[in-house]
């Protein structure tokens, strides 16, 4: 009987042990914790336990004490992911609003010297000099302003290509990030399985290292929209798309590299060498910017210097200055043994005719030649060649096709000259003769430069030289002139609705992204308040431990002077 009686003793003094290390390992997690409560990206722990196994005493079933079960990161794993995916989306936001921004700055109007200002300043040149045809200094001025007006919109498409290759060229620096953490989360799931599947308290996590991959996961996100899976071993398997990044302790590289059909740099999986199914993040929002912000407006400022040009050139080519040429070389070339559909012109003529005046040092009209253009889809086409065939025909005149395919006339005669007249074919423009502007877009668009040196090749008359003002009355408001090539708006037109467009997307990125802020704010609070510490609850169990504590203390002390009574008997 005294026999069982000590072992009873015994027993709750086992159990009372127990009770001591829950407590000690309780103690230790909230110290933990406690010692954590300011460093970034660390997850609350918990100290998990159970009952012990019953055991059987004769009739009665007696409890077994406490066993710690694990020590695990509280966390909500659905919350979590969804925070991720809201970080992806808000990073994508906010690099998209960045672009949306320095488009804005780089198209902005405020200091005067912006396009919209331009086309003014270059329009109302022209209307200067139709109340004063004959003043040279206003024919100069209007030249000027062509150039600069041409200079505007280069140094704008230079400005935007600038920006878009900047953004093209992060594509590299992400692609390496993209490695630096794949290769780490990797590295991470062997420490974390090789951890958690020894021995000790098994359903423990390994709280350290799952912080750590828990932050590269979500640095992983702002990147690019991932899935990620954990597994049983405590591993997790990365995804983008279709394909993996991470499976267990394997990676997959990828790189960057250009691609024709992506227009730029391309984020390729080394392994099988094909894209990154790109969904969201900075990466999807670099090639939106890239090729949707500054790549959309690039090819609007060409569209528009390409209406500009052929627009002003066509009336231009077909007007006289104040003295005629001598000699003249065009601005564009094509290939001229071949139909002019073919011939590689900056825009293809139509089916008409143009006029060749040759007059004398005066002015005065010698002779008038009107020179065919067909263009009827069939084998007897014009090509360059014979077009300037016949210009060459004609007497007093020499033209010829260089071997670049640049058209060349000259007079022959040091007492005569040439000028053009009527062109329902569009011909002198689209090669590039008695022409305003040369270049095919914002690329190279410039005044041309004979008109630079003499400003009396300035076309103002379409009836001869100092015959009328015709054709500068047809340049007067051409900028604001609705035009076939923009779908019957006007060049100043389709740029102001460019940067009118360009408002309401600045504005509406910033309320996307103020929203999406807002949102992963609201996730991240949650995600907070259950993951964060709260000094005053685990002050609240730290106290809870120390008294567990001394209570086992206590029965193990009096548990302890009952086995002396007993063994004294």
């Amino acid at each position: 009987m005294r026999w069982g009686f000590g072992m009873g003793l015994l027993g709750t003094i086992q159990q009372a042990k127990g009770g001591l290390d829950v407590a000690q390992i309780g103690l230790q997690v909230v110290g933990n914790n406690v010692a954590n409560a300011n460093t970034p990206g660390y997850i609350r722990q918990q100290l998990q336990q159970a009952s012990s196994v019953a055991v059987r005493d004769g009739n009665l079933i007696k409890g077994h004490g406490v066993l710690p079960t694990g020590i695990v990161q509280v966390i909500d794993q659905a919350l979590a992911e969804r925070m991720m995916n809201a970080k992806t989306a808000l990073t994508g936001a906010e690099a998209l609003e960045k672009a949306y921004n320095q488009l804005e700055e780089l198209s902005s109007d405020l200091d005067n010297t912006g396009l919209s200002q331009q086309f003014s300043q270059f329009n109302n040149s022209i209307h200067e000099l139709s109340a004063q045809p004959g003043d040279t200094s206003l024919r100069e001025f209007v030249i000027l302003q062509g150039e600069t007006l041409a200079s505007n919109l280069r140094r704008t498409r230079e400005n935007a290509v600038a920006q878009q290759i900047t953004w093209d060229g992060d594509f590299k620096e992400m692609a390496n990030q993209i490695n630096r953490l794949t290769e780490r989360i990797a590295e991470l799931n062997l420490e974390i399985s090789t951890i958690e599947g020894g021995g000790g308290l098994r359903n423990s996590d390994a709280t350290g290292l799952r912080d750590q991959r828990y932050r590269d996961l979500e640095e992983l996100s702002t990147y690019v929209q991932i899935n990620y899976q954990e597994q049983a071993s405590g591993a997790v398997n990365v995804f983008v798309g279709g394909d993996y990044l991470v499976s267990n302790s394997n990676q997959r590289d990828v790189f960057s590299d250009y691609s024709e059909s992506a227009g730029g740099q391309e984020i390729r999986i080394i392994e099988t060498d094909s894209p990154l199914q790109v969904t969201g993040g900075k990466i999807a929002a670099s090639k939106q910017a890239r090729d949707g912000v500054f790549g959309d407006y690039i090819q609007k400022l060409d569209k528009i210097a390409a209406a500009l040009i052929r627009s002003v050139n066509e009336v231009h080519s077909q007007g006289q200055g104040r003295e005629a040429y001598q000699s003249l070389t065009s601005s564009f070339q094509g290939e001229g043994g071949v139909p002019l559909a073919s011939s590689g012109m900056t825009f293809i003529p139509d089916n008409g005719t143009f006029d060749m005046n040759l007059v004398d040092d005066a002015g005065e009209i010698l002779s008038t030649h009107q020179i065919a253009v067909r263009r009827l889809g069939q084998v007897s086409d014009s090509s360059i060649n014979s077009v300037v065939a016949e210009i060459d025909a004609i007497a007093g005149i020499s033209a010829s096709v260089t071997s670049e395919g640049y058209v060349e006339i000259i007079s022959d005669s040091p007492t005569s000259g040439f000028t053009f007249g009527e062109d329902t074919s569009g011909f002198l423009a689209a090669i590039g003769i008695n022409t305003f502007f040369v270049g095919k877009n914002a690329v190279d668009i410039d005044v041309n430069a004979q008109l630079k040196r003499n400003s009396d090749l300035l076309a103002i008359s379409s009836g001869g030289i100092g015959e009328d003002t015709d054709a500068l009355t047809r340049l007067v408001d051409l900028v604001d002139r609705p035009l076939d090539e923009l779908d019957g708006r006007s060049v100043r037109g389709v740029y102001e609705g460019t940067l009118a467009s360009l408002g309401q997307k600045v504005s509406l990125q910033s309320s996307e992204t103020e929203g999406l802020r807002n949102f992963h704010s609201t996730l991240e609070s949650q995600h907070l308040s259950i993951t964060g510490v709260n000094i005053d609850e685990e002050s609240i169990k730290m106290i809870a431990y120390q008294r567990a504590f001394q209570a086992s203390s206590k029965v193990i002390a009096t548990a302890a002077e009952m086995l002396d009574i007993l063994v004294n008997l």
